[in-house]
């Protein structure tokens, strides 16, 4: 008997973010940025008042992986690091002179992209998109919550 063929509706949203995330690299390539757009627009945004654990909050991402983020942005010259005084422990993200300048493109990159990847998807289909995809990682985290099903086997 043949094995029932599913494909998993990550794969799909998976293929979709990899040609966006390849198209926006190409784009990038010219500012000396090649990834961690999105939490680089965040920490601009933010103009020095975020700390890495707020970023770990804004993007539901692990403190380790945020860790990783702000080294590479900090190494790249992007972000600065700055100690809060008032609790040493916590770290602020500045941005720098050089994020300030690259994140404007960044933002015209995104609506550009944003505009050409949703042409002919009217306005109605885009919120109900975001909203099945809102329901979906709902579900997703009331599934992740649910006891494993006994084998069927």
């Amino acid at each position: 008997m043949a094995t029932k063929l599913i494909e998993p509706v990550s794969r799909k949203l998976n293929v979709v973010g990899r040609e966006y995330l390849s198209a926006l690299d190409d784009h990038m390539a010219r500012f000396g940025i090649d990834r961690h757009y999105y939490p680089l627009t965040i920490i601009v945004h933010y103009d020095g008042q975020l700390t890495q654990k707020g970023l770990a909050e804004i993007l539901n991402k692990d403190k380790s992986v945020i860790v990783k983020i702000i080294d590479r942005l900090t190494a790249r010259g992007f972000v600065q690091r700055q100690i809060n005084p008032e609790d040493r422990r916590e770290h602020f993200l500045a941005p720098t002179n050089k994020a300030r300048d690259v994140v404007p493109h960044l933002i015209k990159i995104f609506e550009h992209m944003n505009k050409s990847a949703t042409k002919g998807i009217s306005k109605q289909d885009m919120e109900i998109f975001e909203n099945v995809l809102n329901k979906m990682r709902e579900n997703l985290v009331d599934f992740a919550k649910q006891e494993p099903a006994p084998d069927t086997i």
